[in-house]
């Protein structure tokens, strides 16, 4: 990602898209957008997804780049000081954040056909016997829950959607940039221990952001193999999944 000239001290490539790679769909929203308010409210959310991707790359170009302050200076245009002032806090965040998220276990489980049929909590909105078998599942396993929706992407269980119908590959699901967008956002990018319980498709796609993570379904063949793997990962549970959207640790020590 850096070019000769950048910084003679980084130490290896970025991975843009990690940090920029959701600009793309909120580009392509106010692109979409077919009235004054929904441009203007696209047009917003474009601006917040820009702040965070420069605050992000920045972050991610002192800690894995190794560039100065004086360095990010240069590039937006303003001094030392004020770059320090801007992001010596997201740093030092992310530092904290980075080593004790090494210990955090997230489990992750996917949405289902089945739903409610009005707005609910997503812990609450889908309904079907697959989906209530993952959650079997995660209790059993313990960790973070996060429940992976088509439409909405990561979501915690305390999060209030709306129906729809979409599955995994058919257009306008959810990317891979957007979910690590969000993976961020909600601080289990760095996530030492993932453990994902769905088929191919969906754990496909949480690889692309967590490639170490775990995927106990692999190797069965269709909808019964997976329930019967699921029943025996449920059928002693010793640890209760937290549903509640959390603080990670890092974000309770004070800056």
């Amino acid at each position: 990602m850096t070019v000769s000239g950048d910084n003679p001290g980084c130490h290896r490539p970025l991975q843009l898209r990690a940090a920029t790679g959701h600009l793309t769909a909120a580009v392509a929203a106010v692109e979409a957008a077919a009235a004054p308010s929904a441009a203007l409210a696209a047009l917003a959310n474009l601006e917040a997804a820009v702040r965070e991707a420069r605050e992000w790359l920045g972050v991610d170009l002192v800690l894995i780049d190794g560039w100065s302050y004086a360095d990010l200076g240069r590039a937006l245009g303003i001094s030392r000081q004020a770059a320090s002032k801007a992001y010596a806090d997201p740093v030092n965040t992310r530092m904290r954040r980075t080593v004790m998220g090494r210990d955090d276990a997230v489990v992750i489980v996917p949405c289902g056909t089945a739903k409610l049929t009005h707005p609910a909590p997503a812990g609450q909105m889908y309904t079907g016997s697959y989906h209530q078998a993952c959650r079997r599942a995660a209790a059993h396993l313990g960790g973070r829950l996060i429940i992976l929706s088509a439409h909405y992407g990561l979501l915690d269980p305390d999060t209030v959607i709306e129906p729809y119908d979409l599955r995994i590959g058919q257009p306008g699901t959810v990317t891979t940039p957007t979910l690590r967008a969000q993976a961020r956002r909600m601080s289990i990018d760095i996530a030492g221990t993932v453990t994902v319980l769905a088929g191919r498709d969906y754990a496909d796609l949480v690889t692309t952001v967590w490639p170490h993570a775990t995927r106990p379904l692999d190797g069965t063949r269709g909808m019964p193999e997976q329930m019967a793997r699921l029943t025996e990962l449920a059928r002693t549970p010793t640890t209760t999944v937290d549903t509640r959207p959390q603080l990670t640790r890092s974000q309770g020590v004070a800056a």
